[in-house]
């Protein structure tokens, strides 16, 4: 594949947003590949594109006559550390990212459900949950997620959890490749969607490297104290630790994200610049900064994004802008 340049590249040869190829190749009507965590593209692809005025072309057949499928991006909302705001930011993003066009389906993979109950299900009343699927799977090593999934009143798609995901630990640890079972759960899923985003647990363990694996890119949010960051050099060693040891070479960090921020106070400034200085030469740091408000907790009470609770606060527009971050792919 010499002959193929990155989207980024693409975009900038052909004089065409970078965000418009990367949703194009996303729903099939540029051919594409990806490799690792970038997408690749024929310079002659692009051009049928642009002559074609963005239409899909027929479906690509690969050696043994079956089609390449659109795979969905899995971003890892995750960090060794609570109150961070993980669940905030997986049902805002996902509620954003919705509110674009795109199909997102949210993955609860906190045994909390905390997820769960702000989209307003009871765990106690679920009959099929992540849990559910992993015990089913670890049975009978068929892949039945889909099971658990439902629709939410944000538009997006759900799979719920229950306090049950503690006995999770203790199965797959003994479990025949124990780290790969979420990535098998969520196989059969990843053509139906353009977004999986996993909501995690605040430490590390078994449960979370199964969503590191699964996922191609981290989100790490990160709350602005300077307590805080030693949270974050902890989550970016263990993906380090994940591409070197082979369970995931790919996975990347697709950018921090400052939450819970009040520029009114000096000390929140000064852990904001702090931040900047010292992972901003590592991974990428979001330009949008979510502002600490009383009308997170007050929007999943009333089991509601942001974006339909207060559509035009700071924090409505905050997790628009980062859609729009994701969605172009460069922060």
């Amino acid at each position: 594949m010499h002959d193929h340049l990155p989207l980024k590249d693409a975009a900038q040869q052909f004089g065409v947003k970078l965000d418009r190829l990367r949703r194009a190749a996303w729903d099939g009507r540029l051919a594409a590949r990806r490799v690792g965590n970038q997408w690749l593209v024929a310079p002659a692809e692009v051009l049928r594109f642009l002559r074609d005025h963005g239409r899909r072309t027929e479906p690509h057949l690969g050696t043994a006559g079956q089609r390449e499928t659109v795979m969905a991006r899995i971003i890892a909302v995750a960090v060794p550390k609570g109150g961070t705001g993980k669940t905030t930011t997986t049902l805002n993003l996902g509620a954003a990212l919705a509110e674009q066009g795109q199909r997102v389906l949210l993955i609860d993979f906190d045994p909390q459900g905390n997820l769960t109950q702000a989209l307003g299900l009871r765990p106690s009343d679920l009959e099929h949950t992540a849990y559910t699927a992993i015990k089913s799977f670890l049975t009978c090593f068929e892949p039945q997620l889909a099971l658990a999934i439902r629709p939410t009143g944000i538009g997006v798609d759900l799979v719920p959890t229950s306090a049950r995901l503690n006995l999770a630990n203790d199965e797959l640890a003994v479990a025949i490749q124990r780290e790969f079972v979420l990535q098998k759960l969520l196989a059969p899923l990843a053509a139906h969607y353009d977004f999986i985003l996993i909501d995690t647990l605040p430490y590390l363990g078994v449960l979370v490297l199964n969503a590191l694996v699964a996922a191609q890119e981290v989100l790490i949010p990160l709350q602005a104290e300077y307590l805080a960051t030693e949270s974050v050099a902890l989550m970016l060693d263990q993906i380090q630790l994940m591409r070197r040891s082979g369970l995931n070479a790919g996975l990347s960090v697709l950018g921090i994200l400052l939450t819970m921020v009040d520029q009114r106070t000096i000390i929140h400034r000064e852990a904001v610049e702090y931040t900047r200085k010292v992972f901003g030469g590592q991974v990428p740091i979001f330009p949008t900064m979510v502002k600490r408000s009383v009308r997170f907790p007050e929007s999943q009470a009333s089991h509601q994004s942001i974006l339909t609770y207060d559509p035009d606060g700071d924090g409505a527009r905050a997790y628009r802008a980062l859609a729009a971050e994701v969605l172009r792919g460069t922060t």
